[in-house]
């Protein structure tokens, strides 16, 4: 294990250690333990990595460098995702059936509404 990158990611983190050992669920005697070169579990290295925001596979030699093409790929689905939650928010369409006469209708203020009438 890469303990010197797990350092470098913990001192370059904006949170102190005892937020990073809090917000991974172990002790901070575990995570100085681990900071100091000490063996740990898998699960802890899995939590640091997702606290530090980053892969446990860099703490054993893996990429961890994003290429250009994934990163581009990653970008058009949080785009995808926005507009699939943009579009959930837009307002609820009621449909309500009028029987009124002209006059009524543009005193009611729906003259600039836009009607659509459907065929069922």
């Amino acid at each position: 294990m890469d303990f010197r990158l797990l350092n470098k990611l913990v001192s370059e983190s904006k949170m102190g250690k005892a937020q990073i050992a809090e917000m991974a669920e172990i002790s901070r005697t575990t995570l100085d333990n681990a900071l100091n070169g000490a063996d740990i579990k898998i699960s802890t290295i899995e939590s640091l990595a997702k606290v530090l925001g980053v892969s446990p596979s860099i703490f054993f030699g893996g990429d961890s460098t994003v290429d250009e093409e994934n990163l581009n790929m990653y970008e058009r689905e949080i785009k995808r995702l926005q507009t699939l939650l943009d579009n959930q928010r837009k307002s609820t369409k009621v449909v309500v059936e009028l029987d009124v006469t002209q006059d009524e209708f543009i005193k009611m203020g729906l003259k600039d509404k836009v009607i659509q009438i459907l065929n069922k």
